[in-house]
């Protein structure tokens, strides 16, 4: 699927969450992978509805965004943990230079071709891009005036 209609398409970001299972893996291995992805997802279609909201609904969409990757990165320390897996989040340079809109975009799209390379990702990789996501919503909602 095209564009963004693979994001809301059941199957299709269901398949994609199982794709990042490691051949092999222990029961816990893939159930943290797939809770963990299954969130990436979330995140990925609050970026994309706070990117086409309305003036009146974006601030809340954003605010979930930011609030989704905050609630994300407090559970990933212990599922690195789990997995036997460092935990650090490497914050991106130069990316607080770049305007908020802008910086929500790159982390969106770094965020959708780490899920859907399907490739094994280090969760304190994610834990980066999660971060960065975070920080971008924030930022539009500071640009915005929001409080």
């Amino acid at each position: 699927m095209d564009g963004r209609h693979w994001l809301f398409d059941p199957a299709t970001a269901h398949a994609t969450v199982l794709a990042h299972r490691k051949p092999g893996c222990s029961a816990a291995a893939c159930v943290v992978s797939d809770a963990v992805w299954a969130d990436v997802v979330g995140l990925l279609r609050w970026a994309d509805a706070g990117s086409r909201a309305p003036a009146g609904l974006a601030p809340g969409t954003w605010w979930r965004l930011a609030a989704g990757c905050a609630k994300l990165l407090r559970r990933l320390p212990g599922l690195c943990a789990e997995l036997g897996e460092p935990f650090d989040v490497t914050g991106l340079l130069g990316e607080d230079e770049r305007p908020a809109a802008e910086r929500v975009g790159r982390a969106t799209a770094r965020l959708t071709a780490l899920l859907r390379s399907g490739a094994p990702v280090p969760l304190r990789r994610l834990a980066t891009e999660v971060d960065a996501l975070g920080a971008a919503a924030t930022a539009v909602l500071v640009d915005a005036g929001c409080r």
